[in-house]
């Protein structure tokens, strides 16, 4: 029977194998006892992977959602937050024209058509907000201001009224101005994008539209108050008579504009509650998944720790025999 001989150089390899692979599973035990996880997920379960595939699947597609709705939610957030402070001014500037009357002297007057003017501009400034650079107000077209400059607008709105000479004229000119389809509000006054609403998709089968813009009827009713009573102050052919009833005008139209500038932010509003819910329905499904998911991968203590102290007394013994070996010699047997 022939015999097949190992040399000490062979002999020391497969030694030194056979240890590497004692440890490498050693540490490997250990690391699951400390992190309380399997290291080896795909011998863990016997290579069926499938379901812990689809589940980090459906986690990095739920965390997409979520953020989604985090930045839907911020819009919408500052969106409120715009219409607040025009409510605010609207509400402010309106009741301080209502306060006129035939009673009222020059300097009350000038005073109210100034802060008009304060206003128009507060209003324009406002609308132009932007959050991490992105425009709020101007529907689809986040990358530019939905309005031009406050001074630009007055500047053409000057212009159209030009001619006029009583009160009413300037009025309507103003609406003209403002109303017109093919100029004035529409082609300089608005630079935002002028289709249909913007739509966020927050989850595989919701997405909600979200409708304010800074050419909404609602906002430009108040637009065109400030714009009267600002231009008001500003006309060179009105006497004080007439300049106060202008003002007085602003002042109703501003009162009636709550009306709209109210069901702009119920709209909001709604919209936020149902992103809010969906928000929560996903922190739920990621929830159960990661249950989940912690289901596959945890590892049994107790199962662990066993395996841990067998094959730590599987290195000892590969020590105390490779030791042996080591001193073995022909010399002991001579």
């Amino acid at each position: 029977m022939p015999v097949i001989s190992v040399g000490d150089a062979a002999q020391q390899f497969i030694s030194m194998r056979n240890g590497g692979t004692i440890k490498t599973e050693l540490a490997r035990l250990a690391e699951s006892l400390s992190t309380g996880r399997v290291t080896d997920i795909t011998a863990e379960l016997g290579g069926e992977t499938n379901r812990y595939s689809g589940i980090n699947y459906s986690l990095a597609q739920l965390e997409g959602f979520s953020q989604a709705v985090s930045e839907t939610s911020q819009t919408l957030a500052g969106i409120q937050t715009v219409l607040g402070k025009i409510d605010t001014v609207r509400s402010d500037t309106g009741a301080q024209l209502l306060l006129l009357s035939d009673a009222s002297t020059g300097s009350q007057i000038d005073e109210a058509g100034r802060a008009a003017r304060s206003s128009f501009d507060t209003i324009v400034s406002a609308l132009n907000t932007r959050l991490a650079d992105r425009s709020l107000m101007a529907g689809a077209a986040v990358d530019r201001s939905p309005l031009a400059s406050a001074e630009d607008m007055l500047a053409d709105i000057r212009t159209a009224v030009v001619g006029a000479t009583t009160p009413q004229d300037i009025v309507t000119a103003i609406e003209a101005w403002f109303d017109n389809p093919t100029g004035g509000f529409a082609t300089m006054g608005y630079l935002g994008d002028s289709g249909g609403a913007m739509e966020r998709r927050v989850s595989e089968n919701r997405s909600y539209q979200i409708d304010a813009r800074a050419d909404d009827p609602a906002i430009k009713d108040v637009l065109k108050a400030t714009a009267i009573a600002t231009i008001a102050d500003e006309f060179v052919g009105l006497d004080t008579e007439g300049k106060s009833d202008l003002l007085q005008e602003a002042g109703e139209r501003l009162f009636a504009a709550a009306a709209g500038v109210v069901a702009v932010q119920a709209r909001i509003g709604f919209v936020e509650a149902g992103v809010q819910q969906t928000g929560v329905a996903i922190s739920a499904q990621k929830t159960a998944l990661e249950i989940s998911k912690n289901d596959l991968t945890s590892a049994d203590p107790f199962d662990t720790a066993s395996r841990l102290q067998s094959v730590q007394l599987q290195l000892e013994t590969h020590y105390s025999v490779t030791g042996r070996l080591s001193r073995l010699s022909l010399l002991d047997y001579i």
